[in-house]
This record gives C-alpha cells, sequence and structure tokens, in this order.
C-alpha cells in the first residue's frame, strides 16, 4: 500500500482516509488520478478491516462508528458530501437567513447527527453538537459536554480526531457566511455575527447513539401504557423543570421548582429558577396551577417557586392512574412473564 500505512483497525483506516481526501481531492485542488488510486486502496483495506471487532484495550479516537453499516462505496460518498463546500457564501445574508442555511446543511451533510442551531439576539450564532455515532471526548477529558474556541478546534483539547474534524468542518461552512472588518487596534468591531460552537450542553450532555442494527425474527414484547390524563398535564406544565429540595436554609424541608445541571465532567447539580419578578414568575404559576399543582412564590417580587402540594381533584386522579398503571402492567405480566427493569 502507498497510502495507507499502519493501519490497524477500520477506525484508523476511515481517519487516514479523511485525510487523505481532504489533501487530495479534486474539489480540494488535488489530482483526481491519485483520488482514484487512494479509493481503491482504501476499498481493499476496507474489506479486510470491516468485520474486525474493537478490542476493548484499543485507544478509541472517534471513527470507531463513523458511518457505521456503510460500504466502502456509501463511506467515500459520505465523506465527499460533508467536504463539498468551498469558496465565501457571504452575500449580505442576515443572521436569521444564515442560521437557516446552517441547519439545512447540518441536516443535509450530517442526517445521522443531531445539532442545535440557535440566533442569540442579532449577532451570534450558536451551533452544538448533540449527538452522533462517535465518542467525541477523550476518556482522559472525562468531558460530557465543552464550548469550543472556533478560532483554535484544531488545537481543543479533550477532543477525539473525529469530533474535532466534524467541528472544524461546521466553522469553516460557517464562517464563510460572515465577514469581519474588525479593528481591535482601535477597538473597532465590525462583523456579520459571533459564533459560539459546543458540544453538549449543561442540561443536555452530548449522547453516543449508535446506528440501528436489524434484528431478525419477532420483536419482543413491550408493555406500554397510555400516559394519564393528570401525568400528562403536569409533565407539560413542569416542561424541563421539576420540583426537588434544595440545601438553603430559606427552603429547607421544601421542594423548589428548578432544573438539572452537569458539569462539563458530569458533576450532577438541581438548580432552583430564580424569577426576578412576580410577573415572570407569575406565568410558570399558571401552567402549574391548571396542572392541578398547589405552589407559591417565595419573595414579594421574585424568588423560587415552592411546591405546597396537589388540589384534592388531582390527587385523586393520580392515584386513579397509578392504580390503572399497576393492574395493567400486573395483567401484562401474567401473560407475559415479569418486565425487566430497562422496560419496567
Amino acid at each position: 500500500m502507498i497510502y495507507f500505512q499502519n493501519i490497524n483497525s477500520l477506525a484508523d483506516l476511515k481517519k487516514k482516509y479523511r485525510r487523505l481526501a481532504i489533501d487530495n481531492h479534486p474539489d480540494k485542488g488535488g489530482s483526481t488520478e491519485t483520488m482514484q488510486r487512494i479509493n481503491s486502496e482504501f476499498e481493499k483495506l476496507f474489506a479486510v478491516w470491516k468485520d474486525v471487532p474493537v478490542s476493548p484495550t484499543s485507544d478509541l479516537n472517534g471513527y470507531e462508528n463513523d458511518y457505521g453499516g456503510a460500504s466502502a462505496g456509501e463511506y467515500t460518498r459520505y465523506v465527499y458530501n460533508e467536504y463539498r463546500w468551498r469558496g465565501s457564501n457571504y452575500k449580505g445574508q442576515s443572521s436569521r437567513e444564515i442560521v437557516e442555511i446552517i441547519r439545512n446543511w447540518l441536516k443535509e451533510t450530517y442526517p445521522k447527527y443531531k445539532f442545535s442551531v440557535r440566533r442569540d439576539g442579532y449577532s451570534s450564532i450558536h451551533v452544538t453538537l448533540m449527538t452522533a455515532d462517535f465518542e467525541a471526548f477523550t476518556k482522559e477529558s472525562g468531558y460530557i459536554h465543552c464550548s469550543i474556541n472556533h478560532y483554535r478546534v484544531e488545537r481543543e483539547q479533550g477532543l477525539t480526531d473525529r469530533a474535532r474534524e466534524v467541528m472544524t468542518n461546521v466553522k469553516d461552512f460557517v464562517m464563510s457566511y460572515n465577514y469581519d472588518d474588525s479593528d481591535p487596534m482601535t477597538d473597532y468591531f465590525c462583523t456579520n455575527f459571533y459564533l459560539t460552537l459546543g458540544i453538549g450542553k449543561w442540561s443536555n450532555p452530548y449522547k453516543v447513539v449508535l446506528p440501528k442494527l436489524g434484528m431478525k425474527g419477532p420483536k419482543p414484547k413491550t408493555f406500554r401504557h397510555p400516559e394519564g390524563a393528570a401525568h400528562k398535564a403536569i409533565r407539560l406544565a413542569l416542561e424541563k423543570g421539576r420540583f426537588d429540595f434544595v440545601e438553603s436554609m430559606r427552603h429547607s424541608g421544601y421542594k423548589v421548582y428548578g432544573s438539572d445541571h452537569y458539569g462539563s465532567k458530569g458533576e450532577h447539580y438541581f438548580w432552583p429558577k430564580q424569577y426576578s419578578s412576580a410577573k415572570s414568575a407569575q406565568k410558570r404559576i399558571d401552567k402549574l396551577e391548571k396542572a392541578g399543582i398547589i405552589c407559591r412564590l417565595t419573595g414579594y417580587n421574585g424568588g423560587c417557586i415552592r411546591f405546597i402540594g396537589y388540589t384534592p381533584e388531582t390527587e385523586r386522579m393520580l392515584r386513579q392512574e397509578e392504580l390503572e398503571y399497576n393492574e395493567a402492567r400486573e395483567k401484562w405480566e401474567l401473560e407475559n412473564g415479569p418486565l425487566c427493569p430497562a422496560s419496567a
């Protein structure tokens, strides 16, 4: 082999192929003949390594599940599609228009990955990778989410090679719609938008989602029971939050409304929601009370929302729905056997 040396796994092969494609593809200024020879070698080695399992003791580089299940030809097409853009794309688009362009490009370029793209005000764009089929962080880093400085993605510590490659490609595409006429020496800043990159969020850590493999034979039976009206109303009223106890003298013995937060290395925190005014808190209180939750604001003009209890009617409905669920589950287990803990 001329182009592929020291290949010890399918992940190594994919990583090396991407590097060669970036350097030698005709769209990147390379030679068609060279790229054809690279593809030929890649297909031969792909056939050798495609069925070799990953050793549990080997170091992960993020390419272990890179477009898992694809053939050699399909993989090369994925790579071509991923790096197909070129040139400056800014033609006076607003940040709102650019956000839609980015979303459509990500869906087309990374159909198996999930990104969060949002605009903050008029001058900031946030792009966050939420799920993909590869490990985004090295074992040594211990990260479950992180922010990325888009000026130094290539040197960002704690990322696997595949994560660094994806975020670099995203950064390059997004910045192709930007302009920067700033002059920091004179404290003059003029740019189309400011870019913030990330992998995972403090409220929603990054997740590895492997491709689903087709199952042969009949599917295992699963227990399903419709969600009760009271439980559904409470879930919708809480949205992404919940009530829980906090270590605070002021709220000792009471549950308050808040949400789960995660540190960059997996530390878990329950963070109470602090409202700056009674008016802003009242919107949430109205939703909670409509769902049958009795609550009140801890301060005269702001503070936390404290859980008091449920209305008698809601308590009755919750008990009834729980009873119906347990009866349905017992009946299902008599017919199909006990549920495993993951299905309960």
